[in-house]
């Protein structure tokens, strides 16, 4: 049976700047978006379909299964609003498991071919579609930008489905275009060379399910938890048994921080401090005994303090072999320390 399109969710960067952050790329925006989609933060059921609409860096192809939890079908579309369309369509027609589709773009009506996408919009389908579910998709006619397309399709398709529903905040993309910058305050640059600890790629992939995704394991014995995931229980040192879990993304609890000052900073930091200053570090609880340590982002070092609650987002942390490592990083919530984002 079709699939019904259950949900659909936004996400805008509003750090410092209007537009991305400085540790903010194509893959951070649309993982977001998609993240946003799944407020239950686990790993994905297989067969899962992603449809990538816009400009997102085939090099980063290989992290989509790592975010997400499990193997991922990948398409690409072109990055119009009849390649969306086309894209939802497939997703809806489909009946294996759930469909992922993401579009980056801008809400700006012109855009440059490998400019930086300042928001994106992701879609969630799973069967199966109910009476009355049809999916209206046909791009209407006009539409500024990719973002805008996205927009009124789902809009479109609500209308006649009201059990489809908006996570995101419609708030965040009624600002005006005007508002965007035309220049990303982003960093590019990956030439780099740590003088810091070398961590190899190899090493690097191997731990993402615990850096991405907050993945532990619970003991089948003592029920105690693992994190960040080891293959042994830390509570009764029992390797069998043990059952993966993704700890929540958000809402964790700050239990200790400290600002990081010019001069003590990780080398693989140094173009972060020498461009942005000092950085804050907090220690947050995602679950009872299970502790992260995380830099804050979007925000004033100095601002979170202890009790308040922080969400977790993907960011880009350093450049190391001529490409970017990506972890996550505390922001603040909305009404807790450093007010909202």
């Amino acid at each position: 049976m079709a699939r019904r399109l259950l949900c659909a969710a936004a996400y805008r960067p509003s750090g410092g700047n209007p537009g991305p952050s400085f540790d903010e790329d194509a893959f951070t925006i649309a993982a977001t978006a998609l993240e946003r989609t799944s407020p239950q933060r686990r790993a994905e059921p297989s067969p899962l379909s992603l449809a990538l609409v816009g400009e997102v860096p085939a090099s980063l192809d290989w992290a989509w299964p790592v975010l997400l939890g499990g193997p991922v079908h990948l398409q690409r579309s072109a990055a119009s609003a009849s390649g969306l369309s086309e894209a939802l369509r497939t997703a809806a027609g489909g009946s294996e498991g759930p469909a992922l589709v993401v579009a980056t773009g801008s809400l700006l009506a012109k855009t440059t071919p490998g400019e930086l996408p300042t928001v994106a919009v992701a879609f969630r389908f799973d069967g199966p579609k109910g009476p009355g579910s049809e999916v209206r998709l046909e791009p209407a006619d006009g539409a500024g930008s990719l973002v805008e397309a996205a927009i009124g399709l789902f809009r479109a398709h609500s209308a006649g489905d009201p059990g489809s529903q908006w996570v995101g905040d419609w708030a965040e993309l009624a600002r005006t275009a005007a508002a965007e910058s035309a220049e990303s305050p982003a960093e590019s640059s990956t030439d780099r060379v740590s003088q810091g600890a070398y961590v190899p790629r190899a090493r690097y992939l191997e731990n993402l399910p615990s850096r991405w995704r907050f993945t532990a394991e619970r003991c089948g014995a003592c029920a105690g938890v693992t994190f960040p995931a080891r293959g042994k229980c830390r509570s009764c040192g029992r390797t069998e048994g043990l059952t993966a879990v993704d700890l929540p993304h958000d809402e964790a609890l700050v239990v200790a921080t400290t600002v990081i000052g010019a001069g003590g900073q990780p080398t693989e930091f140094d173009p972060q401090v020498e461009r942005r200053g000092p950085y804050e570090v907090v220690l947050a609880e995602l679950a009872p005994g299970a502790r992260v340590t995380l830099q804050v982002t979007d925000s004033t070092p100095g601002e979170v303090r202890i009790g308040d609650r922080v969400d977790s987002r993907l960011r880009r942390l350093y450049a190391m072999d001529g490409e970017w490592r990506y972890g996550r990083k505390a922001v603040p919530r909305p009404g807790s320390g450093a007010g909202p984002r």
